[in-house]
């Protein structure tokens, strides 16, 4: 059996480190014993160049001869044999040198022998120095020599025994070494060949392993081939549930949109108090379905991970003005009050996303107001911080409702949880608003908390991230309203496959003094476009034969200036993929359905306006006559804001105001080759900043489709598109900055 199958990767893991604790340790003790062998044969060679047996066989050779030299020089008493005696006793005073050293004390001084025989030497040295022991004292005194003689022979035994004993020392301290080392070789061998048996074993276990990684990395390459497979599927359902979804929204909101609409004029009629009792039943029959339409549609959006956050500049005190107008008239309707306070530490503006925060609020406010029968329900902002000492908002809505207990707490947040779960139904709901309002604000960097209790009301607390911001520059789209005189019906082209919608749109642009041409395809658009000249097109985008995308881009296409006219999608597709691809068709805005018609009529009021002549105080003479004035005159007017001009030449001496379009003109192309540039790079950043600035100069200016383009590219960057829409978005910059500098010089600024 493979050891990599009975063994987990871990244990596997586990016995290479202890055969390589083991091997390392095996080496450290071979390494210990070969430093060992070093030192004893360094020993060895040490005690051998001492020669100890030589010395003291010198020693004895020495002795030998002066005993020798002494009885010779008795028996002929002459001065050469005298003084041979004389230099002989000099050498063996020396050889006694060698027999003193350290080394050999070290070596024999345990032997009695040697302690006596080195004394015995030294006494006889002392008595002859004393004499002093020469050639003329050998020669003239014989009965001196005869003693030393005698002193000489008591020597004798001792120097022999030491003699032999040096030699046997000598021969045990050379039997030892050489016993130890042969131990010691012995068992290096040992610890080589274990080594061996070591290194043998790890490098197979480290072959076992690299097979076991190899096989683990086919089994990782398989298993990502697979999981790409299933995230390819995954995606494509997801798409399929996208594109069911945007039709589903299409499909729903289209007729509920008619009906909507067709209620709303309606109620323009004339109507007795028992026909106006039943159309406010089914109008709000109608707007709970749509809130129950855009819960779903929200939900679905989350799970597809599709829902963004677009934070903005934001008025605290606005936001409570609008819910309290939103939610007055529920809360007097069961007679509570309704109450909403400011904390005066929060900063007039802050950033956020106002539609989703104002979602938020609201859901916590109908929930309010609908779980109370009697008492108050509040709603606090408050500026509070975290645990690091950052700025919070803090919301708070509180009632005196009939409150949770703790087992309805615990899933208060669920799916399809509702407050009152009974079979009366009394209060009714989907029980998604609270999963949807806790989603939101975990996307917005914050979250919900609840505190209540069963008949003591409850206090719902939403905390999110607090960031001041300077108050925003004024929106070119929604200026002030212009008087009568400068208005004139305008001719739009209305795209729109719906019967309701269509009967709707056309009650309503009748209402509103416009002539409208109705299509039911986009094909059919795209030929009367191209046979009129409209100043305006209203799209839709899911339509039959062709698409409300498809026929913008014709549109788009068309040389001149009908190509520029602006075109506004009108869908029930409530995605924002569906808002980009509009954008990228070349529509210039998005009104979603059911439309609001407070925003219809403002977008038909600010392309309705025109100036019959240039402000008086323009710098225009020696101009040729606008050639842009055979135009429809919507086109001029989402490129360039006649009123911001008139503005700018009440206020600023006329030789100021050119100077202004003449800069940011001259401006234009540095701005061009950054942004150029920016998309190489690619710096977002740069993009951001430079389509930010351009915002906020064209603002300034009163030009429009410049601004627009910009804010267009400068979300693009924030929303993380990519590349090619990048691309598109700042060609799109481009042509409006083209456009406004026609414009310009057109009215004589440059």
């Amino acid at each position: 059996m493979n050891i990599t199958h009975s063994l987990s990767p871990r244990r596997l893991r586990q016995l290479v480190a202890g055969l390589g604790l083991l091997l390392l340790l095996v080496f450290a003790s071979s390494g210990l014993l070969q430093s060992r062998q070093l030192e004893l044969l360094n020993a060895s060679r040490q005690y051998q160049d001492d020669y100890l047996v030589w010395s003291v066989f010198q020693y004895e050779v020495e002795y030998l001869k002066l005993r020798s030299l002494l009885a010779e020089s008795l028996q002929r008493g002459d001065a050469p044999s005298a003084q041979a005696a004389a230099e002989r006793f000099e050498i063996f005073v020396s050889r006694l040198g060698l027999i003193e050293g350290e080394h050999t004390a070290k070596v024999l001084g345990a032997h009695a022998g040697y302690r006596q025989m080195i004394s015995d030497s030294r006494t006889l040295v002392s008595w002859a120095d004393a004499l002093p022991l020469d050639a003329r004292l050998i020669q003239e005194q014989p009965e001196l020599v005869r003693a030393m003689q005698q002193k000489l022979a008591r020597l004798a035994p001792l120097i022999a025994e030491l003699s032999v004993t040096a030699s046997h020392h000598v021969a045990e301290q050379v039997n030892a070494r050489t016993d130890l080392v042969r131990k010691q070789s012995s068992l290096s061998l040992g610890l080589t060949l274990l080594q061996c048996a070591l290194a043998l074993g790890l490098a197979v276990v480290v072959m076992l392993q690299l097979r076991s990684l190899a096989r683990h990395g086919r089994r990782q390459r398989a298993l990502s081939r697979r999981l790409r497979k299933a995230r390819r599927a995954a995606e494509a359902g997801s798409r399929a549930k996208s594109t069911f979804l945007a039709n589903m929204s299409h499909e729903l909101r289209t007729p509920l949109h008619g009906l909507l609409g067709m209620l709303e004029l309606l109620r323009e009629s004339r109507l007795d108090d028992v026909q106006r009792l039943r159309l406010r039943a089914a109008q709000d029959s109608a707007r709970h379905l749509l809130t129950i339409l855009n819960d779903i549609l929200d939900l679905s959006k989350m799970e597809a991970g599709a829902l963004s956050i677009q934070n903005g500049p934001l008025q605290p005190a606005r936001l409570l003005r609008e819910l309290d107008e939103a939610c007055h008239a529920l809360a007097r309707a069961k007679q509570l009050g309704l109450s909403f306070e400011l904390d005066a530490r929060l900063p007039p503006w802050i950033l956020a996303d106002a539609t989703r925060l104002r979602q938020i609020l609201l859901n916590l406010l109908s929930n309010a107001i609908k779980f109370t029968d009697q008492g108050q329900v509040t709603l606090r902002l408050d500026l509070g911080t975290d645990a690091q000492g950052q700025p919070r908002l803090h919301a708070q809505v509180r009632d005196s409702g009939i409150g949770m207990d703790e087992a309805l707490l615990g899933r208060l947040f669920q799916r399809f949880s509702q407050g009152d779960d009974s079979s009366s139904r009394r209060h009714g709901g989907t029980g998604l608003g609270l999963e949807i309002s806790r989603n939101l604000a975990r996307a917005m960097g914050g979250d919900i908390r609840v505190s209540s209790q069963a008949g003591q009301g409850s206090c719902f607390l939403l905390d999110l991230p607090l960031h001041a911001c300077e108050a925003p520059v004024p929106e070119l789209d929604a200026p002030a309203r212009a008087t009568t005189a400068t208005e004139r019906p305008l001719r739009i082209l209305v795209a729109e496959d719906h019967a309701t919608n269509r009967l709707y749109l056309e009650a309503v642009l009748e209402q509103l003094g416009h002539k409208a041409c109705f299509c039911s395809h986009g094909f059919e658009a795209l030929q009367q476009f191209s046979r009129q000249d409209f100043d305006l097109v209203l799209m839709d985008l899911h339509m039959p034969v062709m698409d409300g995308y498809a026929a913008s881009a014709a549109m788009r296409a068309l040389p001149g200036r009908k190509g520029q006219t602006p075109i506004v999608a009108l869908s029930a597709d409530a995605f924002a993929d569906s808002r980009r691809r509009a954008l990228q068709a070349g529509m210039s805005e998005f009104l979603a359905k059911p439309l609001d018609l407070q925003a219809l009529s403002a977008l038909l009021e600010r392309l309705s306006r025109q100036e019959t002549s240039t402000p008086a105080a323009a710098p225009q003479a020696g101009k040729p006559p606008s050639s842009s004035e055979s135009v429809p005159a919507g086109a001029q007017a989402a490129e360039f804001d006649e009123g911001v001009l008139r503005n700018l030449v009440r206020h600023l001496p006329p030789k100021k105001v050119p100077g202004l379009y003449q800069c940011f003109v001259r401006e234009l192309p540095e701005s061009l080759e950054r942004l150029e540039v920016a998309l190489l790079e690619p710096d977002t950043e740069t993009l951001r900043a430079t389509a930010h600035a351009l915002k906020g100069a064209s603002a300034n200016l009163g030009l429009k489709g410049v601004c627009r383009a910009a804010r267009e590219l400068e979300r693009a960057v924030h929303e993380g598109a990519d590349a090619p829409v990048l691309l598109q978005t700042t060609q799109r910059l481009r042509e409006a900055m083209e456009r406004s500098t026609s414009l310009c010089a057109e009215r004589g600024l440059l």
